[in-house]
Formats: C-alpha cells, sequence, structure tokens
C-alpha cells in the first residue's frame, strides 16, 4: 500500500515538471494580429482637398497590443451608400516607431493621430455637383489581412468658385469699407449655393472670424461695423458651396481672396448733437436754466461740452469734465438776461463734434 502511495505521489510529481496536476486549461490560440477597425475618422473638404484624419489603432481585435503599426488603405466611394469593402485610391505607410518603441515591440503608449490628403477628381464635381462620396480608411496587417472599414464619412463633390481677385478696405466715420473685383461668378447648379464668407482677424491672431455671408459677384462692399477703433486688421473673402439635396445640408470652402490690412484709425468725431432745448425755472427755489438733448449713439462716446453765451458774446465752455448724460442745469443765470446755449460731443480719443444748433432761455426780471 505505502509502495502503492508512493508512486502516484512520484507520477504527479513528474507531472508538475510537465504541465501540473489538476485540468489541464485550455491552449491558447496564436493572435491573428488582426489591427481594430478606426472609429473616429473624420473629413473635411477645402476646394479639391479633402483632410482625413483619424487615431492610429494600438490594440488587435483580439486585445493584444499592435507590434507593427499597420498600413492604412485610404477607400473612396461615390455615392452615400456604404461600402461593403474598400475602393482603394491609395495607401498610407505605417510610421516609424521610436528606437525605446521598437526594442519593447508594441505600439507607442499615446495616441497617434495619422493624417492624409485626397485630392478629388475634377470630373466627379462636374458629373455630380450635388452628390456625395464617402470615405473610410482600413488598417492592414502585415500578411494583407484586416478587421473590416472604419466608420464612413460623406464629403459633397459640388464644385467650389474662385475667390475676388483684388480686396480694399477703407476706414470712414462709418465703419470699415471692404470691397472687391473679380470674375463674374458661374450659376450654380440645381441643389447648390455660392456664397462669399467676409473675415476677419485682428493683424497677427491665430484665427478668423465669420462677419458676414453674402451672394457672390463680380464687383461689391460690404460695410464693417463691428471693430474697434485703433486696431489693425485682416480681411479676406472665403469662397463656400452650400449643398441642400435629398435632407442633405452641406458646405465646402474654396479658395480665399488675397488678405488686406487696414489701420482703425480714429480721426471721426462724434455726430453734431440735435434737439437741444433750454427751459427756465425758479418757483419756489434759486432760478435755473434746464437743458436737454436728444443722446448721441456712439458705442465709444465720452460725453458732452456745454457752451453758453449772451447777445455779441462769444461762447464759453460752462463744464469742467464732461458731462456724461443728456441734460445740464446752469444755475449760475442772472435776472432779465437772455442766454445762448450749445452743445458738441466728445469721444474716447478727444474727437469733438460739431456744437449743435442753438437754443435760447430769458431769465425774467
Amino acid at each position: 500500500m505505502k509502495l502503492r502511495l508512493a508512486g502516484l505521489i512520484g507520477g504527479c510529481l513528474m507531472a508538475v515538471g510537465l504541465s501540473g496536476c489538476g485540468t489541464p486549461g485550455a491552449p491558447s490560440l496564436p493572435s491573428l494580429n488582426l489591427p481594430r477597425p478606426v472609429e473616429d475618422l473624420t473629413a473635411s473638404r477645402r476646394g479639391n482637398k479633402v483632410d482625413l484624419d483619424w487615431t492610429l489603432p494600438r490594440r488587435n481585435t483580439d486585445r493584444t497590443n499592435i507590434k507593427h503599426n499597420p498600413t492604412t488603405r485610404i477607400c473612396r466611394h461615390e455615392g452615400t451608400s456604404l461600402m461593403a469593402k474598400c475602393d482603394t485610391v491609395a495607401e498610407v505607410a505605417p510610421p516609424t516607431p521610436r528606437p525605446a518603441e521598437k526594442q519593447k515591440g508594441e505600439a507607442p503608449p499615446g495616441e497617434v493621430r495619422i493624417h492624409y490628403v485626397d485630392t478629388l477628381p475634377p470630373a466627379l464635381g462636374l458629373n455630380n455637383p450635388a452628390g456625395f462620396v464617402l470615405y473610410a480608411v482600413e488598417e492592414v496587417n502585415s500578411r494583407g489581412r484586416s478587421a473590416g472599414l472604419s466608420n464612413q464619412v460623406s464629403v459633397p463633390l459640388a464644385p467650389t468658385i474662385a475667390a475676388p481677385e483684388k480686396l480694399s478696405a477703407a476706414v470712414d466715420a462709418d465703419g470699415v469699407h471692404v470691397s472687391w473685383r473679380g470674375v463674374e461668378p458661374p450659376s450654380p447648379p440645381a441643389g447648390v449655393t455660392y456664397r462669399y464668407r467676409i473675415m476677419r482677424r485682428p493683424l497677427g491672431a491665430a484665427a478668423y472670424i465669420v462677419l458676414d455671408e453674402l451672394a457672390p459677384s463680380a464687383d461689391g462692399s460690404y460695410l464693417d461695423r463691428t471693430f474697434a477703433w485703433e486696431q489693425k486688421y485682416e480681411y479676406r473673402i472665403t469662397t463656400v458651396t452650400e449643398v441642400h439635396v435629398h435632407g442633405e445640408n452641406a458646405a465646402v470652402e474654396g479658395e480665399d481672396s488675397p488678405p488686406v490690412e487696414v489701420f482703425t484709425r480714429d480721426i471721426y468725431p462724434p455726430a453734431q448733437p440735435a434737439g437741444l432745448q433750454a427751459v427756465f425755472s425758479s418757483v419756489g427755489q434759486k432760478p435755473f436754466i434746464d437743458l436737454t438733448w436728444a443722446p448721441n449713439g456712439e458705442s465709444d462716446l465720452a460725453g458732452y461740452n456745454i457752451f453758453r453765451w449772451s447777445e455779441g458774446g462769444q461762447p464759453e465752455k460752462l463744464n469742467r469734465n464732461l458731462v456724461q448724460v443728456s441734460s445740464y442745469r446752469d444755475e449760475n443765470v442772472a435776472p432779465a438776461k437772455t442766454y445762448f446755449y450749445a452743445v458738441s460731443a466728445v469721444d474716447l480719443r478727444g474727437n469733438e463734434s460739431a456744437r449743435s444748433a442753438p437754443a435760447s432761455e430769458t431769465v425774467p426780471k
């Protein structure tokens, strides 16, 4: 009995050296090394260039790390029906890993963004101006195999138009007048609209802001009233093609006009105040003359100056500091005298308007 038990223990110990005692585990299958399909593909078109952007996958479909970055197939298909397989128009070679990554045999620890610019054939937009094209990418391993296409994104095929050839800008009291000259824009095909997008940015700023969108024309102008004085600005016009067909709405930016710079130096005074009235009052109190007028509407208005004179005399300014409201009380009046008044407006840079039409009032005896 002891010999039999010792034999069993010895057999188990031998088995431990090979595969262990107990129920054997399931065999581990080798990885197929199929990169996970891309899920964040984006596409943006400008002119006939389509900028594709996506994140390179770091893991395979079986959750193992990708040891060798895959090659990417660029897929493009005319129409809006989803692609079942890749209509390949180009291939993007995998990025070269850094030396440390080569030693590890693993993908980079952080995300790797891939960019590719595809050029649309002009014939696509001419043959189907209100149509769309679908893009996808397919990640392929070293054996030419993949786990399928990425998400698919649509891009309009509509043609774009040329931007104005000459742009100019001039400043006056009303604002910045942006004017342009160019060729007569073509008539848009059905389902397509062409626009001029008026753009502005402070000189040296990273991005433009959109001021307005207008119907295109060979010659035209736009008045910008939203600027700030004493600033350098750059203006340009970007052409835009809008597509409205089969419930789809999309826009494509085309060319930019040459930019134009302008400095908004403020040498323009506010408008002449209007509606000045003078009214005497003294019942039960010290005599005075109240002045009122219509307020100016300038955003950079600093205040008003008040002027008074007698018959045959010279106007004198009554206020030491600018008056902030459109009213003023003159308490330094004498009986039996007639006073004449006028008001001027002053902006933040000291530009002063012409004086208002005068108003007069007589102080009783």
